[in-house]
Formats: structure tokens, sequence, C-alpha cells
């Protein structure tokens, strides 16, 4: 019976990281998409994703860091994009769904490492807006 539990509670956790991922809300847009910038409260991460032309969903992060200033990046990084899994997020971070790294949405840490590829957004008070160019060239990623 114990035994059992630790197993069942090992899955579960399992899947939390690895498994099953954030819920990612799809948006649309010709040349940009955006979002009410007060659907991003500070600390908070939210994940998006957009389909291009060709019918790929290129996924992204947009949030808050604790400045209160909006961060973008995209849900995957060199390192770890190859298993296609992404980021979760846990208490202001980004947690890498292969390697486990954590970092917070707006780290720049070195090139090669599984630190979050920038994806540059605009605050426009009322509206966050990133253009859909920037999706479709990292659009390999995914």
């Amino acid at each position: 019976m114990i035994a059992s539990a630790v197993v069942l509670t090992a899955v579960t956790m399992t899947l939390a990281v690895v498994g099953v991922g954030p819920r990612v809300t799809p948006l649309a847009g010709r040349d940009s998409v955006s979002i009410p910038s007060g659907e991003l409260g500070r600390g908070e991460i939210r994940f998006f994703s957009y389909r291009d032309d060709g019918g790929k969903q290129i996924r992204f992060i947009l949030g808050r860091d604790r400045t209160g200033k909006v961060q973008g990046a995209f849900d995957a990084c060199q390192q770890c994009s190859q298993y296609r899994k992404g980021y979760t997020s846990s208490r202001g971070y980004l947690v890498c769904r292969i390697c486990g790294n954590r970092y917070p949405l707006d780290s720049r840490a070195g090139v090669g490492s599984c630190a979050p590829i920038r994806l540059i957004v605009q605050d426009r008070g009322k509206t966050v807006t990133l253009e859909t160019r920037q999706l479709k060239e990292h659009g390999a990623l995914f």
C-alpha cells in the first residue's frame, strides 16, 4: 500500500514537470498579435501559441518580471528544443521540462544553455503586441 502511494506520487510529480505542459492560449494575427496588458499580472507567466501559414504551432511566453516590465520568450531553447517540450512555470520562474533548469523570464544566460530565447514585445499601455515575423523566424524550434 505504501509502495503504491510512493509510486503514484512519483508519477504525478513527473507528469507535472515533464508530461503535461502548461495551459496555452492560441492567438491569431496577420502582421502582429496582441493581448490586453491587464491579463499579465506582476510575476505572472502565461503561455501562448500562434499557428503560422504552414500550420506549425509556435509557442511563446509573456509575463511581467519583478519590476513590472513585460517580457517575452519563446517556449523553447537552443539546448533542449530538439525534444519539443519547452518550459513550465513555477513561482515566477520558467522551468525547462527536460533538464529542470530554472530561469526568471528576463534571464539572458549564456549561449548553449537552456535559457529562454528572447522575444521582443511592445507594451503599448493597454495592449502587449509582438510581430508575427519574429515568431515565424524561430519556427524551426517547434
